[in-house]
Order: structure tokens, then C-alpha cells, then sequence
């Protein structure tokens, strides 16, 4: 095994090594890491995180690459920024330079088998590539699908629950697992109200269980009605309505 290892390890890594060789007859200090980076990228590749918050146009181009290596590719669903590595990266997701050898060790290593290159999801880790990656993608895309439309939250809860968890065998799993892990599509959408002014994750579930299930109801309700709530005090409703 190790072996194999050793031989996996050169394959990849020669003609990389090559590049660099090159790169570095250039002493001159204007030649910046971004420079070298260039020198040695073949293309980009789009990754997103795999959560119920990170929105759709970004998981439907997950995988997405490109092999445009004149500028670097814009962010999807959110502003444009730049990690500390000078490449594009954002809240939701990233863009990966790729060297032109992924194909090839991804089928060596089998990636869609091996745990150790498995990636983060609000259901615990997932194998790249992996039948578990391809469903949880597509539940993630038809959930968001739901909570980015503007029908009223009780038909969204309604669609969540009686509608996307019994979709298919796969979903009724993913859907079990985000109810045990995340008291799901509650939590989700109790969340929201966070954003509110002055409200915490806490304050958000008494609103929540209250039955104030948007942010227009909670600004819209009467502060007599809102102050009968046990743990909504006066000063935090003024903040709310600030």
C-alpha cells in the first residue's frame, strides 16, 4: 500500500514540480504567488457548502469548472471576495484551482468510496462524487427551491414536510436525519428571525413557538401582544420595531 502510495504521490506531483522548476528562473520579486499560481492553474473549479442556508444557484453550479485561467470566476449568490489565498471565496462557497491531474487521481484514490476526502453537510460528512452527495444536492436544490419562493410560510412548511420528505427512498432519509440533527425545516426558518433587530437564536425560538413564523408578523403584531410572550420584554420589542 504504501507502495502505491509513493508511486500516486510522484505521478501526480512530477509535472507540477516541473512548472515550479520554471517559474522559478524568474528571480525577480515581481513575480507574486498569485503569478506563480497562474502559471500552474489549468482551470477553475466551483465548490459550494453543502447547508440549508447556502442558496440554490450556488448548489446547482457546485462542480461547476471552468478552464478560463485569464480572470479569476465570480462568486455565485453572493459579492465577489477574495480569500487570504488571493482566490475567489465567499460565505457560501469558493472557487479551486485545478492542475490538470483531478480526473486522474480522483479515480485512482476513489474518492466516492474513501471518508478521508468526504465533505461537510448539515447531515455530517458526504464522499465526493458519491450517490449520498448527488441526492443530498438535489434535496438541498428542491428545499431551496421552496424557501426562495414567495409563497407564505405555511405552504412552505406544508411543501417541506408532506411533500420533499417523501419525495423519493433517499429523501425521506435525508429528511429523518435534518429532523434528528436540526429539528428541521423549523429551526431553519425560526432562524430567520434573527435577523431581526435585537433578536437571538433564543428570542427567535419564543417567537417561533409563539406562533410569529415570519418577520413581517413579528413587526407587524401589537407590542401589548408581543410583550405576553414569557421572555419578550418591552425594551426588546421597541428594538424590534426600531
Amino acid at each position: 500500500m504504501a507502495y502505491f502510495d509513493m508511486g500516486l504521490f510522484e505521478f501526480f506531483f512530477q509535472n507540477l514540480h516541473k512548472k515550479k522548476v520554471i517559474i522559478s528562473t524568474e528571480s525577480s520579486s515581481e513575480y507574486s504567488n498569485d503569478l506563480w499560481a497562474d502559471a500552474v492553474t489549468t482551470g477553475w473549479e466551483y465548490s459550494c457548502n453543502l447547508n440549508l442556508t447556502t442558496p440554490k444557484i450556488c448548489i446547482e453550479n457546485d462542480g461547476l469548472i471552468t478552464n478560463d485561467t485569464s480572470v479569476k470566476p465570480d462568486l455565485f449568490g453572493e459579492p465577489n471576495k477574495l480569500g487570504k489565498d488571493g482566490d475567489p471565496s465567499g460565505i457560501f462557497g469558493s472557487w479551486v484551482r485545478r492542475h490538470g491531474h483531478e480526473e486522474e487521481f480522483e479515480e485512482l484514490a476513489k474518492i466516492s468510496q474513501n471518508m478521508i476526502y468526504a465533505r461537510s453537510s448539515e447531515i455530517g460528512k458526504i464522499p465526493f462524487k458519491s450517490k449520498l452527495e448527488k441526492d443530498f444536492k438535489n434535496f438541498l436544490i428542491d428545499f431551496r427551491s421552496i424557501a426562495e419562493s414567495y409563497i407564505d410560510i405555511d405552504e412552505k412548511l406544508f411543501k417541506i414536510n408532506n411533500e420533499l420528505s417523501i419525495k423519493t427512498e433517499a429523501y425521506r432519509e435525508i429528511y429523518r436525519k435534518l429532523v434528528i440533527k436540526k429539528k428541521f425545516p423549523d429551526s431553519f426558518f425560526s432562524n430567520l428571525l434573527c435577523e431581526l433587530n435585537g433578536v437571538s437564536v433564543k428570542t427567535a425560538s419564543l417567537l417561533w413557538e409563539a406562533g410569529y413564523l415570519t418577520k413581517e408578523q413579528v413587526l407587524n403584531a401589537p407590542n401589548d401582544e408581543l410583550s405576553e410572550i414569557k421572555g419578550i420584554e418591552k425594551s426588546l420589542i421597541a428594538k424590534i420595531k426600531a
